[in-house]
């Protein structure tokens, strides 16, 4: 079994399609149990981190994992995974699996493999980018200069973080079924420091992430961090407290990541979630707001299946303000004929209707605000009521009279996306935005998270973060 020749101009880090047919074809005639299903997933990530203007690590490797699910009759299933191409450790595999499987006593729990479902749609253009594969090897260390400069040219050392993300996904089964898709993904982040022991408090941070390549630009996101860092510099203890806050798209990304399991079906019906008294139709936040998973979002997207294969589909979860619908599992939605939905996947929050403002105009109408660029640490502390915790960081200023009067010392919070999701001012428009270093999420890339600069009001501030 061969890696057929890619097309793109650097080769492909991940396994072909040509490849992953070959793979499942394999696995699914070593078998002889009724019931078998087989999962290739290989994911491939390039990623530069710099420190004090120096290329500190530089990273590139991949993982590949076969999981081979089998089951005889009413018996409970076996698995097992590999991480080998060879022909001979696929068929190792599969007989392994089925000699557990023999052995295995206990009724079958039902998968969605003994349901009859539609075929997931065909991935579009939005998911995978040849651009995003050559950068893996080339562009991903030529961009670095361009990233850095607008910091070197305000007199700053900087702090930076290059990734780029590649994997290749598919699923197959004895009844038939099969689905494959690639999907490619990128990240830039930028922090300025001075170059002396002057007091900087929280640096200004910028990001960018995309799952295209040519949509990153490296000079702005530079400048940006540039023009932050400046700012935020010497600044200032402020009395905490219940204040207007301008957050800015990093801010309000990390929040909704935080509260993206409320969504899920799971988890709500078992009382564990703010949403899970709540019947579908009430409604939870302000009515200008819309929070949806799309597979297609042209902003960031997903595979439109999950790792079992089954299809996800467009999945509206708040509408003018109103709970909509919850996150499927697999088996239940094929189970109930619901559409079902991965909402972790990708969540779009954007204003429903009403005029939307950029974070320049909410600051110019401020008479007394609280700007944050970007949290950090976020912690949920109550999962019934949604309170979280975490701290400002990356930019904190005070906004007085329409414009910011001078930059203040991180702030801790604790707050509920529910609470001040009722006491909104204002939504700008929503665009992807990035997450940088964030392991309190998951590992790296964070998915697809487009949101809006939003302002509201009485948000609680509750300590300085250096005094906790």
């Amino acid at each position: 079994m061969t890696v057929p020749a890619s097309s793109h101009s650097s080769p492909s880090p991940v396994l072909s399609a040509d490849t992953l047919r070959a793979i499942t074809r394999e696995a699914l005639h070593a078998s002889r149990a009724g019931t078998m299903s087989v999962r290739v997933n290989h994911v491939a990530t390039g990623i530069s981190r710099i420190s004090n203007d120096h290329v500190r690590l530089t990273n590139s490797g991949d993982t590949l994992n076969i999981a081979v699910w089998t089951r005889f009759g009413g018996r409970s299933a076996a698995e097992i995974a590999i991480n080998q191409l060879d022909v001979s450790s696929i068929r190792a595999a599969v007989r392994h699996a089925e000699s557990l499987a023999h052995e295995l006593y206990g009724d079958a729990q039902p998968t969605f493999a003994d349901l009859p479902v539609d075929p997931p749609a065909v991935p579009t253009g939005t998911v995978w980018h040849d651009s995003t594969v050559d950068a893996m090897t080339e562009a991903r260390q030529t961009i670095v200069p361009t990233l850095l400069q607008p910091i070197h040219d305000a007199g700053l050392a900087a702090t930076a973080y290059v990734g780029t993300y590649a994997r290749s996904q598919a699923y197959a089964d004895k009844q038939g079924y099969f689905s494959i898709g690639q999907e490619t993904d990128a990240e830039l982040t930028a922090i300025g420091w001075t170059k002396t022991n002057e007091s900087l408090g929280a640096p200004g941070w910028a990001g960018q992430a995309a799952r295209d390549w040519k949509r990153m630009n490296a000079s702005r996101v530079g400048a940006d961090a540039a023009r932050l860092s400046r700012l935020a510099m010497n600044p200032v203890g402020f009395e905490p407290g219940r204040r207007v806050a301008i957050l800015g798209r990093p801010a309000v990304a990390q929040i909704l990541r935080a509260i993206a399991p409320d969504y899920g079906e799971p988890a709500t019906n078992m009382g564990m979630t703010p949403l899970s008294s709540i019947p579908l139709g009430r409604k939870v936040v302000d009515e200008r707001v819309n929070l949806t998973s799309d597979p297609f979002d042209p902003d960031g997207g997903y595979l439109p299946f999950d790792d079992d294969g089954f299809p996800m589909s467009t999945t509206r979860f708040l509408e003018h303000g109103h709970l909509a619908n919850l996150a499927w599992t697999p088996l239940t939605a094929a189970t109930n004929g619901r559409p079902g939905c991965f909402g972790t996947k990708s969540l779009r929050l954007e204003a429903a209707n009403g005029p939307l403002l950029t974070v320049e105009e909410m600051i110019a109408g401020a008479k007394e605000a609280i700007y944050v660029n970007r949290l950090s640490g976020i912690q949920v502390l109550h999962w019934r009521s949604g309170i979280m915790t975490g701290t400002t960081n990356g930019g904190c200023f005070l906004v007085r009279n329409g414009k910011i009067d001078k930059a203040v010392k991180d702030f801790r919070f604790i707050d509920s996306f529910y609470f001040f999701m009722n006491r909104l001012i204002a939504m700008g428009t929503s665009e992807r935005a990035p997450f940088g270093y964030s392991p309190w999420h998951g590992d790296w890339p964070i998915a697809p998270t487009i949101v809006p600069p939003i302002m509201v009001s009485d948000f609680n501030f509750v300590a300085l973060a250096d005094a906790v």
